[in-house]
């Protein structure tokens, strides 16, 4: 292939991958009407809500294998349509679903199309980039565009919903499922560059499922080997743990309060538009905290969960509880913007493309391994008390795991390049 048709080719992904993050890097319509749609319409208890996140992160780890031979096999664009198309197949399960059971399987389809999107889509725009010093900042500049568009079409979206589920419940979730048909279409026009350059040679099927697996194991060898590594990995998954659970505790505790619905949503946008306009002070945030950054995200999430539980708990006012809502969701909005920019940057800086796409994977299991964990807690504090006092005791829990973590970590992550031991930071294929 000429150099002119690559670079035409690899304009049109540049262009279009902003676009298709934008409305299909998560459920657009849906995060923020969830609780108020699964507790008041499908009659689902908040404990249930919660552990069915728990049961999302088990299946997401189940089919994270398979997930990573489909992609291999069918290649990035390929993988990015299906998962799409699965997490269209799932929102309709839970637009239709009568009880638990079928919010569970509806859990367990996006898990796998959440799976194949997360393996694929930053791997295929890494492809789609010209070779160069300036490769990596490229990379940054189209992933970070195309995530503050998703704050902003987030937070809108959250805004929207609010008040169109006062009007009719059902109206957000169609909306939900519009946002993705039109994701699947763009997923649609992207092209494969590494398919259209011959890169991956033909093999056979057993052949081509063999290397993956192999390949796999070298990955997890190097990454389980290299104490800075898995470090990082458990740190993030533990923070991802946190964000997740917490936001669900968050929405949970705004209907408690009897927060009108279009109320939570403004309260809803506008942390996420906070969440978009944090998200470009991590270099800041980085340069400040240095090998603190990751314990420091932590604590602004977990300190929060123990200042909403006091204060709903002791019954202030309702005002002042209000005012120490806003501040907790500002500083968690904060964390999680510094959290989504610095996660790609620090794994980025295992930029061996032969690693990358594992450490990726890797990330995916850790993160939801953290998650079903933490979930099963959460949803287990919550069937036995309510939310004021839920939120209390998992945030004792989790700033203890926080400080335990920023121990382990101290003599692992943070050092200067010539500190790491040689396996810590290189990467070889072990055949």
């Amino acid at each position: 292939m000429n150099e002119k048709k690559l670079s035409k080719l690899r304009k049109n992904n540049m262009k279009l991958y902003p676009i298709y993050q934008m409305v299909g890097l998560d459920w657009v319509f849906y995060y923020g009407i969830q609780v108020l749609f699964l507790t008041g319409v499908k009659n689902i208890s908040a404990a249930d809500v919660v552990l069915s996140s728990s049961f999302y992160a088990l299946m997401y780890l189940v089919f994270q294998i398979p997930n990573n031979v489909i992609v291999e096999k069918i290649g990035k664009k390929n993988a990015m349509v299906l998962g799409q198309l699965l997490n269209l197949i799932s929102m309709s399960v839970i637009l239709f679903c009568p009880n638990f059971i079928w919010l569970l399987i509806a859990q367990g389809i996006s898990s796998m199309g959440f799976g194949l999107k997360g393996i694929a889509e930053s791997s295929f725009l890494n492809a789609s980039l010209p070779e160069g010093r300036k490769k990596g900042e490229i990379f940054a500049k189209i992933d970070g565009k195309g995530y503050s568009k998703y704050c902003f079409i987030g937070a809108t979206s959250v805004l929207i919903s609010g008040f169109l589920y006062a009007i009719n419940p059902y109206i957000p979730i169609c909306l939900c499922l519009a946002t993705n048909l039109f994701a699947l279409i763009i997923a649609m026009n992207f092209i494969d560059i590494e398919r259209e350059t011959n890169q991956k040679e033909t093999k056979d099927v057993k052949e081509e499922v063999s290397t993956i697996i192999c390949n796999l194991k070298d990955g997890f060898k190097f990454i389980f080997k290299s104490k800075r590594l898995h470090t990082l990995l458990i740190m993030l998954g533990m923070l991802w743990g946190f964000i997740s659970v917490f936001s669900t505790y968050q929405e949970t505790l705004l209907k408690e309060l009897q927060i009108p619905s279009y109320y939570i949503g403004f309260i809803l946008a506008g942390f996420q538009m906070l969440v978009g306009i944090f998200s470009t002070t991590s270099n800041n945030f980085n340069k400040k905290y240095k090998n603190r950054s990751l314990t420091y995200i932590g604590l602004l999430l977990t300190l929060g969960s123990i200042i909403l539980g006091l204060v709903t708990i002791f019954n202030i006012p309702f005002e002042i509880q209000l005012m120490f809502i806003t501040v907790v969701f500002i500083a968690r909005a904060y964390a999680k913007g510094v959290y989504q920019v610095l996660k790609k940057r620090y794994m980025n800086n295992f930029s061996d493309n032969k690693i990358l796409p594992k450490i990726y994977s890797v990330n995916g299991i850790m993160d939801n391994l953290s998650k079903m964990i933490i979930g099963v807690i959460a949803s287990s504090i919550l069937r036995v008390t309510n939310i004021y006092e839920a939120l209390l005791i998992l945030g004792i829990i989790c700033t203890g795991v926080v400080i335990i973590l920023a121990i382990y970590s101290k003599s692992r992550l943070g050092l200067k390049p010539e500190e790491y031991k040689k396996e810590d930071i290189e990467f070889e294929v072990l055949t």
